[in-house]
């Protein structure tokens, strides 16, 4: 099903000519909220970070590197108090001491130096490695073990488009990353975050997820096999349909808990692509591309928008949103029809847990 359900869909061309349906100024006040975001150090997931932040969530950046997290951390108290600066209108913590409240002019304020407020942004690392499912659940643990609640959970990290290999757990990397790491984390912090309700969980998903083919859209039998021949492109797709279908299932075990799943799709950022470009830099046919293609692009902090909107809009909860995938910017929209396969989710979350306890045995 190569991606005909996007390019058929009247509601993805209209995206482009409609407004921003959520803004920075939209989101509330976070105040004695908890969040984690996984993938947190750059891209979407740090300006997932700034923003909660910036509305005074206690954020824990959950990944790899400990050097990196705190390069974050550090880099996101001028990003915070900017952000605050830059949407003077947002419901920010009392203790800010925001352009509004101020009374200033952008032209007036001097962001720098910080003790400028008495706000400060509440940020920890918390060391996640996706790739490999029983330092996942020790996360997961470690969280539990510091006795908070958890309002928040965005799954955001991630790869995509890596050469092929099995993690150290045997699976195909794009499915063992993006998919088994984020479902045994999330899992082993699901009572928290039901009793911490009301919830937000929200799994970030591609139109890749349209790729795989409606017939074998995730092929369980050769995801531990070493020497498949899928190609690259495949592989992400199957990783990001499995996110959707995880999604849908989690939402409907979740349907009478105060807890709201939801699917966000970010849309291509610009980031990306000047990655990509200088990826393929000695194609001068991909350059060309690339030109076209930043003009369907948008920005990291518009694009993270669409994932905050899951995170935190009071409308999720009014109009009981769940189980739905939102395109940018918050413009919702029908996934691949594959994903609501319900006995397909079902197979998924099977081999997910089995995979968990180990029972597929190391390699096939």
């Amino acid at each position: 099903m190569p991606v005909c359900n996007v390019f058929t869909n009247p509601k993805f061309w209209k995206t482009f000519f409609l407004e921003n349906q959520y803004s920075y100024d939209q989101i509330p006040d976070l105040t004695g909220k908890t969040a984690i975001v996984t993938g947190a150090t750059g891209g979407l997931g740090y300006a997932t970070v700034v923003a909660l932040a910036a509305h005074g969530a206690h954020v824990f950046l959950a990944c790899r590197s400990r050097d990196r997290a705190e390069a974050a951390m550090e880099r996101a108290q001028a990003d915070i108090l900017q952000l605050q600066l830059d949407h003077p209108e947002g419901h920010y913590p009392s203790s800010s001491s925001s352009v509004a409240e101020k009374g200033l002019m952008q032209s007036q304020y001097k962001p720098y130096p910080y003790q400028s407020s008495t706000f400060k942004p509440k940020l920890e690392f918390l060391e996640l490695e996706l790739g490999q499912m029983d330092k996942a659940r020790s996360a997961a643990e470690a969280f539990l073990a510091k006795g908070l609640p958890l309002h928040i959970l965005v799954c955001n990290g991630g790869i995509k488009n890596r050469a092929f290999e099995l993690t150290p757990d045997g699976y195909e990397n794009h499915f063992g990353i993006n998919h088994l790491g984020h479902f045994v984390f999330t899992t082993t912090l699901l009572d928290r975050i039901r009793s911490s309700g009301p919830a937000r969980i929200v799994i970030l998903a591609s139109f890749a997820h349209e790729m795989p083919s409606s017939s074998r859209p995730i092929p369980f039998d050769i995801l531990r096999n070493p020497t498949t021949n899928q190609a690259t492109l495949i592989r992400y797709g199957q990783s990001k349909l499995a996110n959707v279908l995880f999604a849908k299932a989690l939402a409907r075990r979740l349907q009478g808990d105060q807890v709201w799943v939801n699917i966000a799709h970010p849309g291509c950022t610009d980031a990306q692509i000047h990655m990509a470009v200088e990826e393929n830099k000695s194609s001068r046919g991909f350059y060309a591309f690339s030109r076209l293609w930043l003009k369907t692009s948008y920005p990291v902090k518009e694009a993270a928008l669409t994932q905050l909107f899951c995170a935190t809009a009071h409308e999720v909860e009014s109009k009981d949103l769940r189980g739905r995938y939102f395109i940018p910017v918050a413009n919702e929209m029908r996934p691949n029809p594959v994903s609501e396969d319900v006995a397909l989710q079902e197979e998924l979350w099977a081999f997910s847990e089995q995979a968990a306890r180990g029972e597929h045995g190391r390699k096939l």
